[in-house]
């Protein structure tokens, strides 16, 4: 790559629980490029692998998500203030601002004006209001994206919608939702604890990995395996709702394991044992994001379970319709019933060494040195 000062990198949240901005950071480390990483999460938290590298530097921003007003109003006028100021700081040594998320682009605000802006967007928004319950006073990420350098997203599917829907100048560019590592680096000690109960599991291995709840179908897949002695259903993840859904869960359904959460990229080595993968989305609408978010997901699963070979199974929505039916990488369960699943785990294990293959080389077919390498150079 051509070389720059450095590039800052602003992720509001936590930026670890996010695999493509772990790519990304990775992606610039291996290409000799310095970057300012400004997010919330506290330093005790970033990876080893992270902080030894010379092209790494990481600050800390604080973001106050509390839903008390008088916390909201703390953070209105002193966290936003701090982020910018920390941002503009950076900049004085940086010749490209790149955003992870419509929420930092909403943090940042005018600022993203003045620099260089790549608008990397991880879900597909059509509108962003200032206040969820709102249907008026609209954010200006439209406005955001029209004047940014480059608006990145995962899928071409969802370059297409965002262009029309914003009438953004030019098609966004497609960074896949790919892993740039397969190395997991050290592993924490319950990441080694899970690898132990994998490693002695005699049956095939359906595994969920991700967030878990109600609307990833985690029921209707364990309702389909009851009774049988061939399949079992690993699921890896933490839920929004606490601890309580989950245990809800395992109590409904013993066939369920559970190995609890792991940070990427340790999570991982747990998929090198899964004989299929699950990637169920259902289309619904959030206050953020409109029901074609879930309808076109680019989600990661398809590249984590693709580079170990693992054939999928997912809900039957076009952004997992094309990649499964065009590579044959896995099957769409045409509704939920525990006959639509049990059919399509009876056909990838009927395929699996052919679906296997595939996923290899569907791992193998995006070039993401090539891919950011274009994004910074235009």
């Amino acid at each position: 790559m051509r070389e720059h000062k450095k590039i800052t990198i602003v992720h509001i949240g936590d930026f670890l629980m996010y695999p493509p901005v772990i790519s990304l950071i990775q992606n610039l480390m291996h290409n000799g490029i310095k970057m300012d990483v400004i997010s919330t999460i506290d330093v005790d938290r970033i990876p080893e692998w992270m902080k030894e590298s010379k092209y790494f530097n990481y600050q800390k921003v604080p973001f106050n998500t509390s839903s008390r007003l008088k916390s909201r109003i703390i953070q209105a006028f002193f966290d936003i203030k701090q982020i910018r100021q920390t941002v503009k700081d950076s900049m004085l040594t940086s010749d490209l601002l790149w955003t992870t998320t419509d929420i930092s682009v909403k943090v940042l605000g005018d600022l993203v004006l003045d620099y260089k802006h790549v608008m990397q967007l991880m879900e597909l928004i059509q509108r962003f209001p200032h206040f969820t319950k709102m249907k008026i006073l609209d954010h200006r990420l439209p406005e955001y994206a029209q004047k940014a350098y480059k608006v990145v997203v995962p899928d071409l599917d969802r370059a297409y919608i965002q262009q029309a829907w914003w009438t953004l100048p030019e098609v966004p560019t497609i960074l896949p939702n790919k892993p740039y590592s397969l190395n997991s680096g050290e592993l924490p000690a319950e990441t080694l604890v899970a690898l132990k109960k994998l490693e002695k599991e005699t049956r095939k291995i359906l595994l969920y990995s991700g967030v878990i709840m109600p609307e990833r179908n985690i029921e209707d897949f364990a309702k389909a395996l009851e009774g049988s002695e061939d399949f079992v259903l690993y699921i890896i993840g933490r839920s929004p709702s606490g601890v309580g859904y989950i245990e809800k869960l395992l109590q409904q359904y013993p066939n369920i394991e559970y190995l609890g959460y792991h940070t990427a990229p340790a999570h991982l080595e747990l998929i090198k044992y899964a004989y299929i993968g699950l990637t169920p989305y259902v289309p619904t609408q959030s206050k953020l994001h409109p029901v074609l978010n879930a309808l076109y997901c680019a989600p990661n699963k398809i590249y984590e379970y693709s580079a170990f070979g693992v054939p999928m199974i997912g809900t039957n929505v076009l952004g997992l319709l094309r990649p499964f039916e065009r590579y044959n990488i896995g099957r769409c369960a045409k509704d939920m019933t525990p006959e639509s699943v049990l059919e399509c785990v009876e056909y990838v294990d009927e395929h699996h060494d052919e679906m296997s293959k595939n996923c290899l080389k569907f791992f193998e077919k995006d070039n993401l040195d090539k891919i950011v390498q274009d994004i910074i150079e235009g």
